[in-house]
């Protein structure tokens, strides 16, 4: 008796001891799945991809650091596709230097692909075209945010931005560096197995994605911010509905000349950038555009193919996304105008000066002269321009086929 007392005892300790080693397994699972959830809600990735290419850090010298490796980096691709497209491709000998390094990453069998441009191959204007768009794009951007941290009164700034953005808004952009990077990724590892080149040609094509990962890194850095903007425009409606009830007309209106202040502020530190990346990208999305049918009717290397059309994505993405986050700050201020004017006395708390609809309505045609939301100059940037920038997106397959 005593021995199966024993026995049955040691049982029910295993058992115990396995339920309690399962129970411990799966909360360590369920917090790891916890972490990697909360970690993809945040914004440690726009951050550390931030950080990496010299857009944002606390540090201002180590941010300098990172952007002037960048920059050259920027700088040392234009220069090495002006050489292929003027010089390296049209010797006669071949040159073995390291600025004709870019000649072994493209096909060679592609110059029948491309029209002749006067002797220069498509395909090496294009690359010296989207090259050249990023470097003016990432070196303006840079210094929009170098200035945007000095205009702190008004101007919303990266650290406000930061801490405002919402789940929804995390969970968007890192969905978008998860797709894009995949894709580069498979580009990178796909060009090691299919050309087998030297380390140095591997390591030039690891490196020719700095440069878009940069312009992308910029994008939702903007998304970021133009979302801290239509933040200001809800808190700004807040505080007019929220006021006491023995303000005046005035104080509602210099609630909103504040909110004003900042969309201007804060357009203006980005306007350099915005307007040569929105010029610059147009550019180039036409032509890439255009020149996407030419690789699809003749028969070339696949890899080509690939690269070709995931740069294409890139740049109208880059493109378009911009603008409609921009013209969505000057809808947010409209949307708000429109709310308060589909108020009536019962909405708002007696002695509230918008009780009175004259009094509302005199706010209202203030309001609509003052051009409050995303400013490019003296011109608010909405949803015509959003659609126009989309519309510049197609033209190059109507170019194409016309």
């Amino acid at each position: 008796m005593e021995e199966n007392e024993e026995l049955f005892d040691d049982s029910v300790s295993e058992r115990i001891n396995h339920s309690s080693s399962q129970r411990s397994l799966s909360t360590t699972v369920f917090n790891i799945l916890c972490g990697l959830k909360n970690l993809f809600c945040s914004g440690m990735f726009v951050k550390g991809s931030a950080f990496v290419v010299g857009f944002w850090h606390p540090s201002r010298g180590l941010r300098a650091i990172m952007a002037v490796i960048l920059l050259l980096v920027d700088i040392y691709f234009v220069i090495a596709s002006l050489f292929t497209a003027f010089i390296c491709r049209r010797s006669q000998t071949p040159l073995n230097t390291w600025l004709c390094g870019l000649t072994s990453s493209t096909n060679s069998s592609s110059t029948s692909l491309a029209d002749n441009l006067g002797g220069i191959e498509l395909v090496d204007l294009l690359s010296l075209a989207s090259f050249s768009a990023v470097l003016m794009s990432n070196a303006t951007f840079f210094w929009c945010m170098w200035k945007l941290q000095q205009r702190t009164v008004y101007c919303v700034t990266l650290e406000k931005a930061f801490s405002t953005a919402g789940r929804s808004i995390w969970v968007t952009l890192n969905v978008s560096m998860l797709i894009f990077g995949f894709f580069l990724v498979v580009g990178v590892f796909w060009f090691y197995f299919n050309f087998k080149e030297s380390s140095y040609g591997i390591f030039l094509n690891l490196m020719s994605d700095l440069p878009a990962w940069a312009t992308l890194t910029s994008s939702w850095m903007f998304v970021v911010i133009t979302s801290a903007m239509k933040h200001c425009v809800m808190q700004c409606q807040a505080e007019i509905r929220q006021s006491s009830i023995d303000c005046s007309l005035d104080d509602v209106i210099r609630i909103h000349k504040r909110l004003c202040k900042q969309m201007s502020s804060t357009s203006e530190s980005l306007k350099v950038w915005f307007v040569t990346h929105w010029f610059m990208s147009a550019v180039v999305v036409v032509i890439y555009v255009a020149s996407m049918l030419s690789f699809f009717e003749q028969v070339i290397d696949w890899y080509y193919l690939y690269h070709h059309v995931v740069v294409s994505l890139l740049i109208i993405y880059v493109f378009v996304y911009p603008s409609y986050c921009a013209a969505s700050v000057t809808t947010q201020s409209g949307r708000m105008l429109r709310e308060l004017n589909m108020t009536t006395d019962e909405d708002w708390p007696t002695g509230h000066p918008f009780c009175n609809r004259s009094q509302l309505a005199l706010f209202l045609q203030y309001a609509q002269y003052t051009n409050c939301g995303f400013q490019v100059g003296e011109i608010a940037f909405g949803a015509n321009f959003a659609w126009f920038s989309t519309l510049i997106a197609m033209c190059g397959l109507g170019v194409k086929v016309l």
